[in-house]
């Protein structure tokens, strides 16, 4: 487990910098610290309280796995979430919506 740890510590940090390096590389007028390594998401713009919670429960989006409101990576939107958990875990089993289906076309 401690490997698997120090693995991710690596990979993280080692994002960070090339992500740091990345806007360093840029005329200042023209950094964003904003954008994607490797295909992951890093933003180290400030935000407000408010940008960060609405990473955590945004219920206006849909997406469950959002960029981070501050950092490298990915967290997790739990209105989204919980939506689906919902939709998924708390609906009819699919023969009995065939069933229903079938009963209100015959009435």
């Amino acid at each position: 487990m401690r490997g698997m740890r120090m693995f991710v510590l690596g990979v993280v940090t080692g994002l960070t910098a090339a992500a740091i390096s990345k806007e360093l590389e840029k005329p200042p007028e023209t950094r964003t610290w904003q954008g994607t390594i490797a295909g992951v998401p890093y933003n180290f713009r400030l935000w407000e309280w408010r940008g960060i919670a609405r990473e955590y429960w945004n219920p206006d989006s849909d997406a469950v796995f959002v960029p981070h409101g501050f950092g490298v990576g990915w967290g997790v939107n739990f209105a989204a979430l919980s939506r689906w958990a919902q939709s998924t875990l708390l609906a009819p089993p699919p023969a009995r919506v065939a069933e229903q289906k079938r009963q209100e076309l015959t009435t």
